[in-house]
């Protein structure tokens, strides 16, 4: 049987937004071997935020991946970003990240960032495909375990940026 990914707002319906701010700490837990500096209150309340956005991949009405950024003014940040591990090495996070990255552009941003752990190296050679740069390492950026980041940015005005294929 062949699945069907849906990419979807995780905004677009106010009255969900308990249901999925749960549903994102439990997928974040799920992706960090039971890790996050995150919780359900911190999803709900950056759902609510006009600034930020949220790109969810659902497999029969069950989260298997999202995406989140703050955007402000013409740059915008990662904050999370998680695949459900038993959905890793299919393509949801390539997809996930071309269709922030398009839904970014037509809001006007120009800078893309993100942090992401020295040791995740799928996130950081999936970063490096789409077209960021490392800019900086930041000592001990993470804790639980601490761990440094390596600063990335990708310019959104760049023809280079990978285009988006379905998931």
């Amino acid at each position: 049987m062949q699945r069907t990914f849906e990419i979807c707002d995780l905004k677009a319906d106010a009255g969900k937004l308990e249901q999925h701010a749960q549903a994102l700490y439990e997928l974040t837990l799920l992706a960090n071997e039971g890790h996050s500096s995150w919780k359900a209150a911190s999803f709900l309340s950056e759902l609510k935020d006009k600034h930020s956005l949220y790109t969810g991949c659902m497999e029969e009405n069950k989260l298997a991946g999202y995406i989140c950024c703050m955007a402000v003014v013409d740059e915008a940040s990662i904050n999370n970003f998680a695949v459900a591990p038993h959905q890793q090495g299919k393509g949801i996070g390539t997809k996930l990240l071309q269709e922030m990255i398009a839904l970014l552009k037509t809001k006007g941003m120009e800078r893309l960032w993100l942090e992401v752990r020295v040791s995740n190296e799928a996130a950081y050679t999936l970063y490096k495909k789409i077209g960021f740069t490392e800019i900086f390492r930041r000592k001990d950026y993470y804790q639980n375990p601490i761990e440094d980041a390596y600063i990335m940015e990708l310019a959104l005005t760049s023809e280079n940026i990978e285009e988006a294929k379905g998931c």
